[in-house]
């Protein structure tokens, strides 16, 4: 799961360049999955890891509903 911190960290370096307020942005750290689920596709597709592929999907899925729980809880997005 080092892919999504790295992305996540060069997301705040693009919000720290840019001058972009972190706190009102939080649901564009949702692009940081993006790597994991790539990587997740290559392993399950290309080196046919299925062990590896199942244990990426869990806690892939875990992380990402984690996050999506706290950006409601945060009142960052929006439900209506």
């Amino acid at each position: 799961m080092g892919s999504i911190v790295v992305a996540a960290l060069v997301i705040l370096a693009v919000f720290a360049f840019f001058k972009v307020p972190f706190s009102d942005n939080m649901k564009y750290f949702l692009v940081a999955f993006v790597p994991a689920i790539v990587l997740l596709r290559y392993y399950a597709k290309n080196l046919q890891l299925m062990q590896t592929s199942k244990g990426i999907m869990i806690t892939l899925s875990l992380l990402l509903v984690a996050f999506i729980v706290f950006l409601v809880r945060s009142h960052d997005v929006a439900l209506s």
